[in-house]
């Protein structure tokens, strides 16, 4: 650098430098090779997805696979492979999009050079599964394209890496938006004594309204019955399946079944909303609400199977019963039952033993 070029500053040597003119030979890019310049046809699959199974969703989604099957066998440069679809899947999680795992399987084996698909907020909502999905199957050889229809971007450019990154960031956005909307709507609606119910072992559910199912009740009752004659959880899972009783599920009886069951406030009556929470709206990963977020009680919502009295003793016994014993002992004292045939109740007899002490404990005013 000469004396006078240290006089000037770096911004000034830099303006200097651009306004010099140098002589520069330009080196023309290469011609397009490959598919472009062979004329080679391009494997083009499609993928569709539809957010839920309403019968309005339902229809755009037999109209996205038609309008992608019509379009790619119509291009005379396109081998058309297939149509991929997952119908009333969220687009939050990979876990259920069975056709999506399997295009990405196809792709990775070599049999598609190019996905089309609709839209962004269509292919995925987590900007971090977009990104990196999209990035992996640029990364294969041969490279593979994801074309999303609605803004015109190819993914094997810079320019369309650059603008998925910022509007996947946006579909994440949207999604988180939706999610926030979603508990709102469930947060309102439990203030205001308007519970969310799943099915459930004992009742028959139409709607929010629960009436019993007395077959089953019956089975419920009895669970009640022996834990409050001191009979362990394992004691009774036991029973239920040396007695062939189906579980909810119409397989075996499990200890955390029945836990659930003892433990569940509506078998008297009673619901309690927001007893999990949602932590991961991508994994929809839940834990137990222990005081984060308010809960809310509405007493005597239905018929009970049990009386508020035996259930609030159940639980006094299954607390004591877990500070006092490890699980691990439960559970190996449910093996050693196993071993011993012929321990457990003979048909549902065994109830009339306890009817005059037990059960009116468990009824409460609800015998009739």
């Amino acid at each position: 650098m000469s004396d006078k070029d240290k006089e000037y500053s770096k911004s000034e040597r830099a303006e200097r430098e651009f306004e010099e003119n140098r002589r520069v030979e330009r080196i023309p890019a290469k011609e397009p090779t490959g598919e472009e310049a062979s004329g080679k046809k391009r494997k083009v699959a499609a993928y569709c997805r539809v957010s839920t199974d309403s019968e309005e969703q339902m229809k755009s989604y037999v109209t996205q696979k038609k309008a992608y099957e019509d379009l790619i066998k119509g291009r005379e440069d396109w081998i058309y492979v297939d149509i991929y679809a997952d119908p009333g899947i969220s687009g939050t999680s990979l876990k259920h999009r069975e056709d999506f795992n399997r295009m990405l399987s196809d792709a990775k084996a070599g049999k598609i050079d190019m996905i089309i698909t609709k839209s962004i907020s269509r292919f995925a909502r987590n900007v971090v599964d977009c990104v990196t999905i999209v990035r992996k199957l640029k990364d294969m050889n041969p490279p593979v394209a994801v074309f999303f229809e609605d803004m015109n971007i190819n993914t094997l450019s810079m320019s369309g890496e650059l603008l998925l990154v910022i509007l996947a960031a946006v579909a994440q956005g949207e999604s988180e938006m939706k999610s926030i909307s979603v508990k709102w709507g469930f947060r309102k609606r439990f203030e205001k004594g308007i519970p969310k119910i799943g099915p459930l072992y004992g009742y028959d559910k139409d709607g929010r309204n629960l009436t019993i199912n007395e077959p089953e009740a019956a089975v419920v009752r009895v669970m009640f019955s022996m834990l409050l004659d001191g009979q362990p959880v394992s004691h009774i899972c036991n029973v239920l399946n040396q007695q062939e009783i189906p579980s909810p599920k119409g397989k075996k009886w499990t200890y955390s079944t029945v836990r659930s069951i003892l433990s569940n406030e509506k078998y008297c009556g009673d619901v309690v909303t927001q007893k999990t929470i949602c932590i991961d709206m991508f994994e929809h990963k839940t834990v137990k609400n222990t005081g984060q977020l308010d809960q809310f009680k509405i007493p005597d919502h239905h018929e009970p199977i049990v009386s508020k009295d035996a259930w609030e003793e159940a639980q006094q016994l299954l607390a004591n019963r877990e500070r006092h014993q490890p699980r691990w002992e439960d559970w190996l004292e449910q093996e050693r039952e196993d071993d011993q045939p012929g321990t457990g109740l003979k048909g549902f007899s065994v109830i009339k033993v306890h009817h005059g002490s037990i059960n009116k404990r468990i009824l409460g005013g609800t015998e009739k």
